[in-house]
């Protein structure tokens, strides 16, 4: 029972907090839409490598766009109308986003927490002792909290990256999924990470 407890509270922190969490809507697209990846330099679990998953990450989303979405790196903080941000297990997320407005224009926050040795059993171990699942983690939720601030929603297919753990699954297993294609860390360019259904549905958003 215990054990139970245990595995339903890490998979309470590990989840976003709403079930059926809405779309933010869609970005400006008619120009690049800026980004800024912020040090996370202090952040339990960073590495300094980490901003790179984040960037294959962006990459991603516009790669499987079809080109609708060009991402340019901001040298300003408060400019970029994306913001991912490297956050600590003591801030109690394990990944979030939230749509803001800069200078009129929709734009997002990102959150990433990059520490895998605070998500559990079995998660922790395999990753401790596995760098490329380690890195796995990380990209997908950089590729899932994008996903929200480009303006996917939640889904209940296992398959999608938007897939919300709130409706059950295997965690390792979903990540395992990913960590099985890849051979060395420059693979992950190679696989988005996205399902067919999620390449439909990013791609209905910004079909005009």
């Amino acid at each position: 029972m215990l054990n139970l407890l245990a595995k339903s509270l890490m998979l309470a922190i590990l989840l976003a907090p709403q079930l059926f969490r809405s779309s933010l809507g869609i970005l400006d697209v008619h120009q690049p839409i800026t980004v800024y990846i912020e040090d996370g330099k202090g952040v339990q679990g960073y590495r300094e490598s980490d901003p790179e998953l984040a960037k294959m990450a962006l990459d991603a989303w516009a790669r499987e766009s079809g080109g609708k979405l060009k991402f340019m790196e901001s040298k300003e903080r408060e400019a970029a109308l994306i913001r991912l941000r490297w956050i600590s297990p003591t801030e109690g997320l394990y990944g979030e986003t939230q749509r803001v407005e800069v200078k009129g224009k929709p734009g997002a926050i990102v959150y990433v927490m990059p520490q895998v040795a605070a998500q559990g059993e079995p998660l922790t171990g395999r990753a401790v002792q596995d760098a490329l699942l380690r890195d796995t983690v990380v990209y997908l939720t950089c590729v899932h909290e994008l996903g929200h601030a480009v303006g996917l929603s939640h889904t209940n297919k296992f398959q999608d990256i938007m897939y919300y753990f709130g409706y059950g699954g295997d965690i390792l297993e979903y990540f395992m999924r990913y960590r099985n294609q890849l051979q060395s860390r420059a693979d992950i360019s190679k696989h988005s990470g996205l399902s067919a259904g999620d390449v439909e549905i990013l791609r209905n958003l910004y079909k005009n």
